[in-house]
């Protein structure tokens, strides 16, 4: 389950990044688990985040995150 959601989190944001500049994410990001105060426990992001491990900057997780707080 990590990686398929891990897969799934990378490929819609990147999408939402890069697809539509950025303009969707506001839409996007609460629904795979970025908010305001981060990752929220349970979410796909916080499923991603555990597969990965440590993130590093530039990275599709640490952009979406950045994009929602």
């Amino acid at each position: 389950m990590g990686f398929l959601t891990a897969l799934a989190v990378n490929v819609v944001g990147g999408a939402v990044i890069y697809g539509t500049g950025g303009l969707g994410v506001g839409l996007v990001a609460p629904w795979l688990g970025f908010g305001s105060a981060g990752i929220a426990s349970g979410s796909m992001a916080a499923a991603a985040q555990s597969y990965y491990g440590n993130l590093v900057a530039g990275s599709i997780i640490s952009k979406l995150t950045a994009a929602a707080m």
